[in-house]
């Protein structure tokens, strides 16, 4: 990544908490990019593969992040070997970051500290990453700037900096290149505008090109799209036809290349000739009965 003056690029990130997630309504609304928790700890986000795949499919560019939990470098160290296990498949198709995410849940279950010891955490994560071929950047806010890190950690690494509101200030300029990489603007976007069954949902701005390649390779034994909660029929859009579309390509009724989160007349058609075929009414929905029973056959 390189900063750039003259971009601004809007986005947002995601974790397991904004649940059923709609990337292509989330694409018509001007995001460009996502971040998405591939997890914490020692645990993978258990959303992490379908939202990946069903941002990459939806065409935006991806960026990932983990949220740490350690005590000790060697904890660190083994959330970055989690997090490059967990991120391996998908390394050439990440093109917004690699970011390492300390907060104040991280410092409570770490106990106390001095801002270098923190920091010397923060760091033994990063230099891990990078040795697996990873840039990392770091998140934080003003508060961990001002006194939770150390000025050197800071300056180090590619800066993905959350403040809320109309103005950044002086504090996002002190990342590496001094200037930051991307600004978290908001914690307070209406989920339900963005395609999320959360009631909010983070918005950032990038300041790099995100461009990249914003196609996934989807797995013929595993539907990496979220089961949608409601039925499904002509005229819906979003991961919820993708799913349904994700069993048509299983079925042989369509090509994978035609997933396209549109549930059209091809589409439809291919519905009912599974219903048909399964024993289930053909009438185009797929409600429950029908999810069931595909999810039965593969």
């Amino acid at each position: 990544m390189k900063v750039v003056d003259i971009l601004v690029i809007k986005g947002t990130d995601i974790s397991k908490w904004q649940g059923s997630v709609d990337f292509v309504k989330m694409k018509q609304m001007g995001v460009e990019f996502v971040i998405i928790r591939a997890g914490y700890g020692e645990t993978e986000d258990p959303m992490f593969t379908a939202y990946i795949n069903a941002a990459l499919m939806a065409g935006l560019a991806v960026g990932v992040y983990w949220f740490l939990y350690a005590s000790e470098n060697a904890g660190a160290k083994k959330n970055a070997d989690k997090f490059e296990q967990v991120i391996k498949p998908y390394k050439d198709k990440i093109t917004c970051g690699v970011w390492a995410d300390w907060e104040y849940d991280s410092d409570k279950k770490a106990g106390a500290m001095t801002a270098a010891r923190r920091s010397d955490l923060v760091d033994t994560f990063c230099q891990t990453m990078a040795d697996y071929g990873c840039e990392a950047g770091i998140y934080a806010n003003q508060d961990y700037i001002q006194s939770k890190f150390t000025s050197e950690l800071v300056a180090k690494y590619p800066l993905w900096y959350a403040r809320y509101g109309k103005e950044m200030g002086s504090e996002a300029y002190k990342g590496r290149d001094g200037k930051p990489y991307i600004w978290q603007y908001s914690s307070k976007a209406a989920g339900k505008d963005y395609g999320v069954s959360s009631q909010y949902i983070d918005l950032d701005y990038a300041y790099f090109d995100v461009a990249g390649k914003n196609s996934a390779d989807i797995s013929v034994d595993y539907n990496p799209f979220v089961e949608p909660e409601a039925n499904v029929k002509v005229g819906k859009t979003g991961n919820d036809a993708m799913w349904v579309q994700w069993y048509l390509w299983r079925f042989g009724l369509m090509k994978r290349e035609e997933i396209d989160g549109i549930i059209g007349k091809k589409s439809d058609a291919g519905i009912r000739e599974a219903q048909h075929r399964l024993g289930l009414a053909a009438d185009g929905i797929v409600g429950k009965i029908t999810r069931a029973v595909w999810k039965k056959v593969c």
